[in-house]
């Protein structure tokens, strides 16, 4: 089994209504149990950021993702965005449910719903 290093990446998948989707942490999990979270994860040891982002997602929604953006990296986490692909999502046993949310007007984000925030208007702007 490959090793995880210290590098995360995660995506802000979003829809064409720009809703994100959101997945809930297992409350068994050591860290940050019962939190929302946004899909990915550790890459392994000697795995292509890319790659690894996109294995996790698959392995964390059974979501292919396809083209991928830059966002912002804080510390040793990779933020991408991307859109929301086709297909059903399927939760691993690392998550007990996802949803859908529209962060664009929340007053008090926490800090993966600002990251999103972030990522969605940046594509607004992209996209004038």
């Amino acid at each position: 089994m490959p090793k995880d290093s210290k590098i995360v990446a995660k995506v802000v998948l979003f829809d064409e209504q720009g809703k994100v989707l959101f997945l809930k942490r297992s409350n068994y999990m050591k860290k940050f149990a019962g939190s929302w979270d946004l899909p990915g994860g550790h890459i392994h040891e000697g795995e292509d950021l890319i790659d690894g982002l996109k294995r996790e997602v698959k392995e964390e929604t059974n979501l292919d993702l396809d083209q991928v953006k830059k966002v912002k990296k804080v510390g040793n986490k990779h933020f991408f965005k991307a859109n929301l692909p086709g297909g059903k999502i399927k939760i691993s046993s690392e998550h007990s449910s996802h949803k859908m949310r529209n962060i664009k007007k929340l007053k008090n984000p926490t800090k993966f719903e600002k990251i999103a925030q972030e990522a969605i208007n940046q594509e607004e702007r992209d996209q004038k």
